[in-house]
């Protein structure tokens, strides 16, 4: 799955508007099954979205799909579904089997212009677009790239064997920020490999609700544009508890309402440690009232990222929520994070081998070590 992003002066390539144009987007499954349901979302739009000629096949190779696999997409039995603003829809059940780990597609046209009614930029995945309605094409020939997720938000499959959910909610590095491209390097990714290396076919779902640049308290806007969107307590309904199957939440998030003031305040000015206590508490608490289960992960160092602005407040702050988050008995695990990526002779920054170089992101090799310090017994019945 990936979170819908508001529009943003980020996309200055125009890669989100569409006229006229089928899209196809690739989506990594991180379970297999019988059946698979589309979720396409036009959370930000202004006006109605009108979506057509929708197709569902894995992929063959870049943008080139399976031709003999190919099936349609249908909403209530229709080939096309409008959908309203600031609304979801999901598909009827496509019924042909999905495997773990392939990379699936979903093709469709849009017949008008539109401009982001649901984007999620920090994709790390190349899907394509091509002028007019070619969804019930293969092959594509020549479309053009884009490297963010548009209107499709996610594929909901249907399992007799999985255990159910993970959704992992955070910022950047959730998202993935500075992992390779089209390699699923993700923390996430990482961890759906352990899972199914361990558990096979009964292994849980693991959705990606990360954000580049999500906070837990603020809304991202400012100097960081609107792309981060609504704050991970505004969203946590939508992006977490909505979701199918769900069992457990992982919560990997603060850092940036601890490093990041708003547009033109003092570097002073960051979250307190006692206010995102406060916060992880409410999600806790939302999250038990459901009958999950919530982990979260220890905050990671990122001494360096930003010299200019760096104040001791800051890494104060961020060691005083994973000491809440080690020992807190309103949840119901945690996952060092911190512990696995920090630099031993130096606590506050990364371990240099694990640093993307911006001394904030992970490289591919620093996901894997996140992904490997989490205890699996944490996703047992």
């Amino acid at each position: 799955m990936a979170a819908p992003c508001p529009p943003s002066d980020v996309d200055r390539a125009g890669q989100s508007v569409l006229d006229g144009d089928s899209v196809r987007q690739i989506v990594h499954l991180s379970i297999g099954g019988l059946a698979a349901r589309v979720m396409l979302s036009n959370a930000y739009g202004k006006t109605p979205l009108l979506v057509q000629s929708v197709y569902a096949a894995p992929v063959e190779r870049g943008s080139d799909v399976q031709a003999d696999a190919m099936k349609p997409v249908l909403f209530g039995g229709k080939t096309e579904v409008t959908i309203a603003p600031g609304q979801d829809v999901t598909s009827d059940a496509v019924n042909e089997a999905v495997t773990a780990g392939e990379d699936f597609a979903v093709s469709f046209f849009v017949p008008g212009k539109i401009s982001a009614p649901a984007v999620h930029y920090t994709a790390l995945q190349t899907s394509y677009v091509i002028a007019g309605d070619q969804a019930a094409t293969a092959v594509w020939g020549k479309p053009r790239k884009i490297t963010m997720d548009l209107i499709v938000m996610g594929i909901d499959v249907a399992s007799r064997t999985s255990t159910g959910a993970i959704v992992a909610l955070g910022s950047s590095t959730t998202d993935g920020a500075h992992s390779s491209m089209d390699q699923n390097h993700r923390w996430t990714d990482w961890l759906i490999v352990r899972l199914q290396q361990a558990d096979g076919a009964s292994a849980p779902a693991v959705l990606n609700a990360g954000i580049s640049g999500n906070k837990v308290l603020r809304e991202s806007g400012g100097e960081w544009g609107e792309t981060f969107g609504v704050s991970a307590l505004s969203r946590f309904h939508r992006d977490v508890l909505g979701k199918s199957g769900l069992k457990w939440v992982v919560v990997f998030e603060g850092g940036n309402d601890i490093r990041q003031a708003g547009a033109g305040d003092s570097p002073l000015d960051w979250v307190s440690s006692g206010s995102l206590i406060k916060a992880f508490s409410l999600m806790a608490r939302e999250a038990h009232a459901r009958k999950l289960k919530i982990i979260f992960g220890t905050i990671t160092p990122s001494s360096g990222n930003n010299p200019n602005k760096e104040v001791p407040a800051w890494e104060a702050s961020r060691r005083e929520v994973n000491d809440w988050i080690r020992t807190s008995k309103e949840i119901d695990g945690y996952v060092d994070f911190d512990k696995a990526t920090r630099d031993p002779h130096d606590p506050a920054r990364l371990l240099p081998a694990l640093d993307s170089g911006d001394h904030l992101h992970m490289n591919d090799a620093g996901y894997k070590a996140m992904a490997d310090s989490i205890d699996l017994n944490l996703f047992g019945q």
